[in-house]
């Protein structure tokens, strides 16, 4: 910023030659044998060293009381001005020889030349009104006594406040575009942290999602699993009554053999202890005597036979079982007591 200020005022200090310069243009705007075209270049050239002029001096005003600023006079662009400004205007009524008719059309013609253009020519239309507006309806006295300093004070004043507006606005334009810029880049970190901040919270919602499908998944391979126990065990218990039940079908079975083999048994010895044995069986009378006596000790013979059926019976049942053999020993009491009082 001092680097700054110090060419500022290093070229406010050269502006106290700028005289001469526009002297040598004011001269050319003369010698220009007042052609609108050329007189429009110079003018516009001569504007931008005006322009300059009043930035200088906006600038040199701005840092008064900072260091360096007393190398130059301020005073000294409005001086510069003053001089190159007069030489102009003096150039403009000589050239319409104090008309001020002449001076407007002349002007007009120059302000709408296409060699200047925007702030240009509306300082051009500016500096024309402002000409015509001092000059009086004398020709002569516009020529010979024409206070080209008053004019150009009061146009430096009118010209500086343009610039001075025309800079502010530049710079709030400036500055608001900075400042948009700012507002644009704050904007973009917002959104970026924004959608930062959202992925954020859309990871911690699908790792939720992600979880609560993990356990979900979990829960049903365990409930799976539980099912298929459940359908195991359910089995076993069904091959088991199955088992069961045809154990108990086989010792119903195994009983109802017994008893009918019991009963089979108790018959047997039943009609064996009906049929008498030999010592029991009585002996028939003898008939009368006959030639023949050989028949009764035939008949004696064949008698023994029930005793042989009884051995029979015997030995078929000393291959019944034992728990047979005691029931058959039981039924075959009654038998035995039968016997006994058949005895009697």
């Amino acid at each position: 910023m001092a680097t700054q200020h110090f060419l500022v005022l290093t070229a406010l200090a050269a502006s106290a030659g700028a005289s001469a310069i526009f002297g040598r243009k004011s001269q050319a705007f003369l010698e220009s044998a007042m052609q609108p075209e050329i007189v429009a270049r110079t003018l516009s050239r001569v504007e931008d060293e005006w322009k300059a002029q009043a930035a200088v001096f906006a600038e040199c005003s701005s840092t008064v009381g900072l260091p360096g600023a007393s190398i130059v006079n301020c005073n000294d662009a409005p001086t510069s001005f003053g001089k190159s400004c007069s030489t102009v205007v003096s150039a403009i009524i000589q050239g319409s020889g104090g008309d001020k008719d002449v001076t407007k059309e002349y002007m007009d013609d120059v302000c709408s030349q296409h060699e200047i253009s925007g702030w240009h020519q509306k300082q051009c239309h500016t500096l024309a009104i402002a000409v015509r507006g001092a000059m009086s309806a004398d020709k002569y006295q516009n020529r010979m006594s024409f206070n080209t300093e008053k004019l150009c004070t009061g146009f430096w004043s009118s010209f500086l406040h343009a610039e001075q507006e025309r800079t502010a606005k530049e710079n709030a334009e400036r500055e608001a575009a900075e400042k948009k810029a700012a507002d644009e880049v704050a904007e973009k970190e917002r959104v970026h942290l924004e959608d930062l901040k959202k992925q954020e919270e859309r990871k911690k919602v699908e790792e939720a999602e992600r979880k609560k499908h993990e356990v979900a998944a979990e829960a049903a391979e365990a409930k799976a699993k539980a099912a298929e126990a459940a359908a195991k065990v359910a089995e076993k218990k069904a091959e088991a009554k199955v088992s069961a039940e045809a154990a108990k079908q086989k010792m119903v079975e195994a009983e109802a053999a017994a008893l009918e083999h019991k009963n089979a048994v108790a018959k047997s010895e039943a009609a064996a202890a009906k049929t008498p044995t030999k010592s029991e069986a009585k002996p028939e009378p003898v008939a009368a005597a006959k030639p023949v006596a050989s028949a009764p000790v035939a008949d004696k013979k064949v008698a023994p036979a029930p005793v042989a059926d009884k051995k029979v019976t015997v030995a078929a049942a000393s291959k019944v079982p034992v728990a047979t053999k005691a029931a058959t020993q039981v039924a075959a009491k009654p038998a035995a007591a039968q016997t006994a009082a058949v005895k009697k």
